[in-house]
């Protein structure tokens, strides 16, 4: 039996994003992804793209690209003195996403093995220790980790240093606030 067309004809949101595409119109909203970041690491990430050996070994899940879902996110992470850079996402990108905004043990332990998990999440947010460790396997699977942020609850992504050397254009930086 055939589903009944939605508001948006046959193809349903699909259809949508592709009329959008074709018409000139922004995509969804859902494709952005906002960094914030120093005023001249910001010029630099637009005129150049993101530079790998810029990425920071001791950030939660280690050396990667941090995003946020929404500028506040970005801002509150980093610090309201900062610049938000936006960012576009691609399908690419879409998916090679894990989401681990409601990390369970089970998950952990099927990405992590029988690792020792006391400690490691308060309050569905993943600490340094464990977030380091599920950096680096992300990065060897090639996946990147979605997970909730330690300052607003918001949704963030991490986009590992491997992975964004070996596909550069997974997101493509559009523009500043």
């Amino acid at each position: 039996m055939a589903a009944a067309p939605s508001r948006w004809g046959r193809r349903g949101l699909a259809g949508l994003v592709l009329a959008s595409l074709v018409l000139g119109c922004p995509p969804p909203a859902a494709a952005w992804w906002y960094h914030a970041t120093r005023r001249a690491a910001a010029k630099s990430i637009l005129a150049k793209g993101v530079n790998p050996a810029k990425l920071r070994a001791g950030s939660r899940f280690g050396p990667g690209l941090y995003l946020s879902r929404r500028p506040g996110t970005a801002l509150a992470e980093k610090g309201a003195g900062s610049t938000v850079v936006r960012f576009q996402g691609s399908r690419a990108l879409e998916g090679r996403m894990v989401d681990l905004r409601r990390p369970t043990v089970r998950q952990l332990r099927s990405r992590l093995g029988d690792v020792d998990l006391r400690g490691t999440v308060k309050k569905g947010v993943i600490g340094p220790k464990l977030g380091r460790q599920l950096g680096r396997e992300a990065g060897r699977q090639g996946q990147a980790i979605q997970y909730r942020s330690a300052k607003t609850g918001g949704s963030n992504l991490v986009i590992p240093k491997q992975l964004l050397q070996a596909h550069p254009h997974l997101v493509r930086p559009s523009g500043a606030r």
